[in-house]
């Protein structure tokens, strides 16, 4: 009995506003970002999406969601558990879900993801990196990765 294959598309958020500091939304490139993210995605048939509780991260996910009609589920960031925890936690719940899922992270947190999900060490993005897209697909025959670039 095979099981049809998870698809994980993991990003970071697209770029930020500098206001307000805590919890800032997308940034007019970010916004555009964004778009590029959904344009990218369109024919992916998105089945699910995780965001973390950032503006930055909803904001991103909404134009993937508003095409696939879906409702984000927001994985809460519980610092007990770290970065390695808090990805073990995204990895276990794309895995839940199944499907097609996009999971919008950050820039310390994308590598970790890849990671949990079987994937090569990544490490941190830069800080001024958000073209980057992993895919991850984990099958009953392991996992493959294709990394490559959305958006300018």
């Amino acid at each position: 009995d095979t099981l049809r294959p998870t698809t994980i598309v993991v990003v970071r958020h697209a770029e930020k506003s500098a206001e307000p500091a805590n919890d800032p939304a997308l940034s007019p490139a970010g916004v555009a970002r964004a778009a590029a993210l959904d344009s990218a995605l369109a024919d992916a048939k998105v089945t699910a999406i995780i965001v973390t509780p950032y503006r930055r991260n909803a904001e991103t996910a909404v134009p993937v969601a508003k095409r696939f009609g879906l409702t984000p589920f927001v994985m809460p960031i519980a610092p007990q558990l770290g970065i390695k925890g808090h990805a073990l936690a995204v990895a276990a719940k794309a895995r839940e879900l199944g499907g097609t899922v996009l999971v919008v992270g950050h820039s310390n947190t994308v590598g970790a993801v890849v990671e949990a999900l079987g994937g090569p060490k990544v490490g941190d993005l830069p800080d001024s990196e958000y073209t980057q897209m992993w895919t991850v697909v984990v099958g009953d025959d392991g996992v493959r990765v294709v990394r490559s670039r959305f958006g300018g």
